[in-house]
């Protein structure tokens, strides 16, 4: 079974770590320019971004060749997905791929515009995840079929949400809401958990206006010292399950 991942903050990665099998990471096999995934299982586990599948995760899988007799997809999210999945399913099926097996895992939400930190992790939902973890796996391990269904409402939401995340050149140019004090201390932490190779330079970060608005750089920052204009929370999240230096390897150029 082979996985393709993309991870911020660490949720997407620790799902396709306990689900097994050999785990890609999206961002390097995109910079890579490695498109072709073949296996008998194949599987795609994203966060959920704007109701929808993040730009690069789009970007891989409309160039991508998967052979497998058996196609899953796993998204996270934190408040609500709206029709997502079936956005995920769309995508395959312009690349001739059906999807056997489409579920959704809810987690803390760190959308740093919207939600505060403390107050997601006071919900305490790590007994539903392992729950649903266990749950999915058991699913992925008999080869169900299955894929999360989606009101009328839902989809025509989620459709709208989509067309303006979708909109790259206004995304990103995003980073241009990102401030860094004068905690920073150049340590390149933000540099190497990017997985758009956003950020140039040796000293304070530079933002180059290619930013996936992953909010990896902010929320893994040892210092505390990026912030987001507006931002609904100075707490910071990664998933506890997952070291730092696990998404730094990643989601860094190679």
């Amino acid at each position: 079974m082979k996985i393709l991942y993309f991870s911020a903050t660490g949720n997407s990665l620790y799902i396709a770590q306990r689900l097994g099998g050999e785990l890609l990471s999206i961002p390097q096999m995109y910079k890579n320019g490695i498109y072709e995934i073949t296996d008998d299982v194949a599987g795609i586990i994203c966060p959920v971004y704007g109701f929808t599948v993040p730009n690069m995760v789009k970007d891989y899988l409309e160039k991508a060749v998967i052979r497998a007799d058996y196609v899953f997809s796993i998204m996270t999210f934190g408040n609500v997905s709206l029709a997502a999945l079936t956005h995920m399913k769309k995508l395959l099926e312009k690349r001739g791929v059906h999807l056997n097996y489409g579920n959704e895992i809810q987690m803390v939400d760190n959308y740093l515009p919207f939600f505060e930190i403390s107050a997601q992790l006071g919900m305490n939902k790590d007994e539903h995840i392992e729950n649903k973890i266990n749950e999915i796996a058991q699913d992925l391990k008999e080869q169900k079929h299955f894929l999360k269904g989606h009101t009328g409402f839902q989809k025509f939401i989620s459709g709208g949400a989509s067309a303006v995340w979708g909109n790259k050149k206004a995304m990103n140019r995003r980073d241009k809401n990102f401030l860094v004090n004068d905690l920073c201390n150049a340590c390149g932490t933000c540099r190497n958990v990017c997985p758009a190779g956003n950020i140039a330079g040796t000293g304070k970060p530079d933002y180059r206006h290619n930013c996936e608005f992953c909010l990896a750089c902010i929320h893994l920052c040892p210092q505390n010292a990026i912030h987001l204009k507006n931002e609904k929370s100075e707490k910071r999240f990664r998933n506890p399950r997952i070291k730092l230096l696990e998404i730094i390897n990643a989601n860094k150029v190679i």
